[in-house]
């Protein structure tokens, strides 16, 4: 088991990646803590797997006390961390003339500023050393965002340029990465159309979208001792969808 006795938090783990994730670090051993938003029963779902090592917080990841209560919950129950996991986000479909800058911050505070907060707070935690993984996407990528997301596009081409800088200060002590996924079969890709699933495939060259466990299998390998060489790193999951035009 390869994160036996390791304390591990993942933000937003009670769906799609973030659930796999925190699932596949639970079967390796880890004593795993999930964040949710509304959706208890979901998250009490993938609790179920922790076979009582690990637990659920509720968390609304656009206000600064409730990032800070977590780590409060944290601190108070374990004292110490050693993987965070940033896979909170939000996104939505809106023309950017329609963009309202409510919007705009709402997505931008979820997105880039709650990862700014939660790595703030996890890295005192970190005493012996740790891991950062942070969730970007195919779309923060230069020349790949896409309208009509143009916030969750800039937003996570922050999160790419955080990793990296952040991986610079907190070095040698923790190793801080990211993964960018493209088009992933979860919740979200269930309700698009299958005229737009179709264009998504056609520009990937593996020819179909991405699993969670692929994006999950990312994840772990970067936060365990066999990436211990890496650091600052933005690692795609995108069947090769990046190398399209």
């Amino acid at each position: 088991m390869k994160f036996k006795n390791k304390i591990v938090l993942v933000t937003g783990g009670s769906r799609g990646i973030g659930a796999e994730t925190a699932m596949q670090y639970s079967k390796e051993g880890a004593t795993v803590i999930i964040t949710y938003q509304s959706n208890f029963e979901k998250a009490k779902s993938v609790e179920s797997v922790f076979n009582g090592n690990g637990m659920i917080i509720q968390a609304d990841f656009n206000q600064k006390s409730s990032i800070e209560n977590v780590f409060e919950i944290v601190k108070t129950h374990f004292n110490h961390l050693d993987i965070l996991v940033n896979n909170v986000g939000i996104v939505k479909s809106n023309e950017f003339l329609n963009l309202s800058l409510e919007d705009w911050n709402n997505t931008f505070f979820t997105n880039l500023t709650s990862m700014f907060l939660c790595c703030q707070l996890a890295i005192p935690l970190m005493k012996s050393g740790g891991n950062i993984v942070n969730i970007a996407s195919l779309r923060g990528l230069p020349n790949h965002g896409r309208p009509p997301i143009i916030d969750f596009s800039a937003s996570k081409a922050g999160v790419i340029s955080f990793t990296k800088t952040l991986a610079k200060e907190v070095s040698p002590k923790i190793r801080v990465n990211c993964v960018s996924p493209g088009v992933t079969n979860t919740d979200i890709t269930k309700v698009y159309s299958k005229e737009l699933i179709e264009q998504f495939v056609s520009n990937i060259y593996l020819g179909r979208l991405i699993e969670t466990t692929e994006v999950a299998n990312a994840i772990l390998f970067l936060s365990s001792d066999d990436a211990s060489g890496i650091t600052g790193v933005n690692l795609m999951v995108d069947g090769g969808q990046s190398l399209s035009k």
